[in-house]
C-alpha cells in the first residue's frame, strides 16, 4: 500500500512539473482569448474583479472568465452560458465550505464550460458535491477535482468531463443520477483517471453514456458501480480498471452494455459483474476468456495462466463475451455449469 501511495504522489509531482512548463512557455491570455473576446479577468490582487461571483453576475452571455492562481473560497452559481479558466489547475483552486450536502460549483445553464480548475468542498454530508451539474451540454476540461464526497454530480444530458482526475471523493468521484422520469443521458468522461474514491463512476437510470480511455484504479468500492436499475446502452471503452476492492464494473439490472478493449487485473470480487434481469450486454475484443457465474464456472477454452472474474447471475439473456484479457486476478473454484451461459459464444 506504501508503495501504491509512493508512485501515485510521484506521478501528481510529475504532472505539476509538467503543467508549470506549459504555463511558462505559453501565454494564458492567448489561450483564453481563444474563446471569446470579452475577457473578465478575476484575481486577489487585481484584476477586473476580486471575487468570480461577482464576476459572473456582471457579465454577459458568452464571455470568458480567467481566474488567476490562488485559493478562492466562495461558492459558485453560474447561471449563464460562460467559459471559467484557471491560470493553473494545480493553484487555481475552488475551496469553499459549504453547506452540508450542497456544492462548491453549480452549473445551471446550458453550455458553460469549465477548464484548469482545482476544485474541492470542505462541507460535511454524504451528497456534498464539488460540480452539480443541472443543465445541459456542460464541459469540464482539465482540472482536478478532489476531497470531496461527490466530485461530479450529473443530473443532466449531454455533458462532457475530459482529461479531469478524481481522489479522495468519499462516496462517488462522478455520478450519473436519473431517475424514472428525468434523464441522465449521452454524457461523455474520456481521459480521466480516478483513484482512492469510494466508487469511480455511478450510475442511476443512466443510459447511452460514454466512458473513454479512463484509468480506475485503488478504489475502496468499485472502478464503475451501475446500481438500481436502467443503466442501458453505455459504453465503456479502452479503460484500465484495476486494484478496486470490490469490482471492476457493475451491471445492475441493465441491458445492451457494450464494455470494449478494456483491461481489468486484481479487482477483488470480479473485474464485470453482470446481476441479475439483465440482457444483451456485451464484453469484447481482447485476448484471454473466462466466464464465471454467481455459482458455476465455464472455461471458454482458452489458456488462462492467470485469471479474471466475470460474474453473470440468474435471470439473464443473452449476454456476450469476447476475447476477453485478464490477468493477475484471484479467483474461487466454482463447480456445476449453469445452463444460461450456454447462450455465451466465442467470435
Amino acid at each position: 500500500m506504501r508503495g501504491r501511495t509512493v508512485k501515485t504522489v510521484i506521478f501528481l509531482l510529475l504532472l505539476l512539473i509538467a503543467d508549470i512548463l506549459i504555463v511558462t512557455n505559453s501565454s494564458a491570455d492567448i489561450s483564453v482569448n481563444n474563446f471569446s473576446e470579452n475577457v473578465i479577468t478575476v484575481s486577489r490582487f487585481g484584476g477586473d474583479y476580486s471575487n468570480i461571483q461577482e464576476a459572473i453576475d456582471q457579465a454577459i452571455e458568452g464571455s470568458t472568465i480567467f481566474i488567476k492562481t490562488g485559493i478562492y473560497t466562495e461558492i459558485i452559481d453560474i447561471n449563464k452560458k460562460l467559459t471559467i479558466i484557471g491560470e493553473n489547475k494545480f493553484s487555481t483552486i475552488i475551496n469553499p465550505i459549504s453547506q452540508e450536502n450542497k456544492y462548491a460549483i453549480r452549473l445551471v445553464s446550458p453550455g458553460i464550460i469549465i477548464k484548469n480548475l482545482s476544485i474541492t468542498n470542505g462541507a460535511s454530508g454524504l451528497y456534498t458535491t464539488g460540480v452539480r451539474i443541472s443543465a445541459q451540454k456542460s464541459k469540464i476540461y482539465n482540472c482536478n477535482i478532489y476531497d470531496n464526497p461527490i466530485g461530479v454530480a450529473i443530473f443532466s444530458n449531454e455533458n462532457i468531463i475530459d482529461n479531469c482526475f478524481f481522489w479522495n471523493c468519499k462516496d462517488e468521484a462522478i455520478a450519473m443520477i436519473g431517475t424514472k422520469i428525468s434523464k441522465c443521458d449521452f454524457n461523455i468522461v474520456s481521459n480521466c483517471t480516478f483513484f482512492n474514491n469510494c466508487d469511480g463512476i455511478e450510475l442511476q437510470y443512466s443510459s447511452n453514456n460514454t466512458i473513454d480511455n479512463c484509468s480506475i484504479y485503488n478504489n475502496s468500492h468499485s472502478g464503475i458501480d451501475a446500481i438500481v436499475s436502467s443503466n442501458n446502452g453505455n459504453i465503456i471503452k479502452n479503460c484500465e480498471i484495476y486494484n478496486n476492492n470490490v469490482n471492476g464494473i457493475y451491471l445492475s439490472a441493465s441491458s445492451n452494455n457494450k464494455i470494449i478493449e478494456c483491461d481489468f487485473w486484481n479487482n477483488d470480487d470480479g473485474d464485470v459483474i453482470i446481476t441479475e434481469d439483465s440482457s444483451n450486454n456485451l464484453v469484447i475484443d481482447l485476448e484471454q476468456k473466462e466466464i464465471f457465474s454467481k455459482y458455476e464456472k465455464i472455461d471458454l477454452n482458452q489458456k488462462i495462466e492467470t485469471n479474471q472474474k466475470f460474474i453473470i447471475e440468474e435471470n439473464q439473456k443473452n449476454n456476450e463475451v469476447h476475447s476477453n484479457k485478464i490477468f493477475n486476478n484471484l479467483f474461487e473454484m466454482i463447480s456445476n455449469l449453469l445452463p444460461i451461459l450456454k447462450t455465451i459464444f466465442i467470435r
